[in-house]
């Protein structure tokens, strides 16, 4: 959950911040350290698999929160 946290609270950073570009490629980070952890451990689960979404989930609702904020403010 902690995990889960830092990932949207980076979300929202890189949405108010950047263009949808960075938030693919953290996408990927976190996939490739989530496979790189499972090759390392010599297991995978289908419980693995769900926390992986969930991680990939909370970082792209961050994204877009923190972009609905950048777009909102703008208008101002």
């Amino acid at each position: 959950m902690i995990v889960a946290l830092i990932l949207l609270l980076g979300g929202v950073v890189v949405g108010l911040s950047s263009r949808v570009m960075l938030a693919f490629g953290l996408s990927g980070i976190v996939l490739a350290l989530s496979i790189l952890s499972w090759m390392i451990r010599a297991e995978v689960s289908a419980l693995r698999v769900l926390v992986l979404f969930a991680h990939l989930a909370a970082l792209q609702a961050g994204y877009l929160l923190g972009a609905y904020l950048r777009t909102r403010g703008g208008r101002r």
